[in-house]
């Protein structure tokens, strides 16, 4: 079992006997403690004045009520687009073999390995504070009262809440319902977007690099070429065999040098504190087959480079990864292609031949079938991670491109994005107090928005549900549904088949990234 594991074992064993107490005793009632289903509510009446204070400008709220709904509906259609291409995913997700541990779906600062602790601990509370007093806000707004605010917790804590009282909630009108169930989506919505433009704008944009345009390394594979020849992740690589070297990812750019993609070549490098050499075999190395791929049909192996590639009587070196990549972008399925390989013998030499492929298909474009780097290396520029850091559409063309980039922006953590990793912050030049005010800007970000877009799912518990619920009762209504009551039922039932599919298909999807 692994180390989360054991605390969430631990955990579950102080907390169970925890809950019975808060069931059968009346010193838990009297201290706010109420069993809650399997969790355990906490109610305080923390906030109540202060919401009191704020919900006196109604005219504003009922504006801010508007923005609510249309900030929903757009969140509720991203959280639904997620979940769907997630599941049409499943196949390959499952198929790769790869899994992650249980500590990375749980959002919990300490637990989960990506979110730093601090930083993600800040970001959390102000989330779920703001959250949930926007729900208050509305609430007094509207002339209803707070019942309770406080926490929910089980085994870990769960989250906030502000508790209306049910009777005036019942008596509200579906407008005000909207309004109250719509304001914590958004207001996370507006928090994420003031901390982004204040980041990337206020701070990211601001920032410049001496090494902006040079070839730059990102990430190192172990046991590869480039970490065998003790190149480090975070250098930049400046000369090759005493050649400037530029970054490309162009397969068609025309450049070439006095060497070629598979010699031994001396790589000038420069870190963070001196300028040393390295020596290693340069090229596109392979680190993994698909199976069954056009690539193992064809004879292809791990630890081979590609050095190039023969179509229509052109032939193409490839000096990196992302020409090689940018080639293959540029085929089809049913492509034969004629790629130069080289490999290495059991003497410790190097043979190259030649290998005829017939492509596979994928998403439109040839595919191959291989896992590839540059000698281990993943390369780029700092200008590349700048922008990747600061611009959620960087590289994207095209309606459908914007919406993926923007969702591929907030899995930026996974590669070391908090915004600018810690191992490249140095090409930069900025102070360390500068990298922290934009960590924690970034994370206040990136928590918000992943908690207000969770939050629309249309499926009841989750404030989506209530809205979507809401909005069909209105269809049903424009339809000519004129009975409150029965329009409602209905309106209930609808959500409620809605929620079970949307709730099946986000627990398959957890469930297929774990096993």
């Amino acid at each position: 079992m692994s180390a989360t594991g054991w605390i969430l074992l631990i955990l579950t064993l102080i907390y169970i006997p925890l809950w019975v107490w808060v069931w059968k005793s009346p010193r838990a009632q009297k201290l706010g403690l109420q069993k809650y289903g399997p969790i355990i509510k906490i109610n305080t009446q923390l906030g109540k004045k202060s919401m009191d204070k704020v919900c006196r400008f109604h005219r504003f709220w009922r504006a801010m009520g508007i923005f609510s709904q249309a900030a929903s509906f757009i969140m509720m259609v991203l959280i639904v687009y997620m979940v769907v291409v997630a599941v049409i995913n499943l196949p390959n997700r499952l198929s790769s073999g790869t899994s992650i541990g249980i500590e990375y779906v749980l959002a919990i600062p300490g637990i989960n390995p990506l979110l730093p602790f601090w930083y993600a601990l800040i970001g959390l509370i102000i989330a779920l504070v703001c959250h949930e007093f926007a729900h208050g806000v509305q609430t007094r707004s509207n002339g209803m009262r707070v019942k309770n605010t406080g926490l929910l917790y089980g085994v870990v804590p769960l989250g906030a809440f502000v508790e209306p009282e049910q009777e005036d909630v019942e008596k509200a009108s579906r407008r005000v319902k909207l309004d109250l169930y719509s304001a914590g989506i958004t207001t996370n919505f507006i928090i994420a977007g003031v901390a982004f433009l204040i980041m990337s704008f206020g701070m990211l944009g601001s920032v410049s690099s001496d090494y902006s345009d040079n070839c730059a390394v990102y990430m190192e594979a172990e046991d590869s070429p480039a970490y065998n020849a003790d190149i480090s992740a975070g250098d930049i690589i400046s000369e090759i065999n005493g050649e400037t070297f530029y970054f490309s990812d162009d397969f068609d750019d025309g450049r070439t040098y006095s060497w070629s993609p598979g010699d031994l070549v001396t790589v000038t490098c420069i870190s963070e504190n001196s300028t040393y050499s390295a020596q290693l075999v340069w090229g596109v190395y392979i680190s993994k087959i698909a199976e069954d791929s056009s690539a193992d049909k064809a004879g292809l192996g791990e630890s081979m480079f590609i050095l190039s590639a023969e179509r229509d009587g052109v032939t193409y070196k490839f000096y990196t990864q992302n020409q090689f990549s940018d080639f293959m972008s540029s085929t089809s399925g049913g492509d034969t292609v004629t790629f130069t390989v080289m490999q290495r013998t059991s003497g410790g030499t190097y043979t190259t031949k030649t290998v005829d492929a017939v492509l596979d298909e994928n998403n439109g474009i040839g595919y191959l079938g291989v896992y590839a780097n540059t000698s281990g290396m993943v390369l780029t520029t700092p200008e590349i991670i700048l922008e990747t850091a600061s611009n959620p559409f960087y590289g994207a063309d095209g309606m459908l491109d914007y919406v993926q980039s923007s969702l591929s922006y907030l899995v930026l953590p996974i590669n070391g994005f908090d915004p600018i990793p810690s191992s490249v912050q140095w090409w930069y030049g900025e102070s360390d107090a500068f990298w922290m005010a934009a960590e924690l800007l970034y994370w206040i970000f990136w928590i918000n928005i992943l908690l207000g877009i969770c939050n629309a799912l249309p499926a009841v518990p989750f404030d989506g549900g209530f809205i979507f619920m809401g909005w069909v009762d209105w269809v049903l209504e424009k339809t000519g549904k004129k009975d409150r009551a029965a329009r409602e039922k209905q309106a209930e039932e609808i959500t409620g088949n809605i929620s079970i599919l949307m709730i099946f298909l986000y627990a398959i999807v957890i469930v297929a990234v774990l096993v």
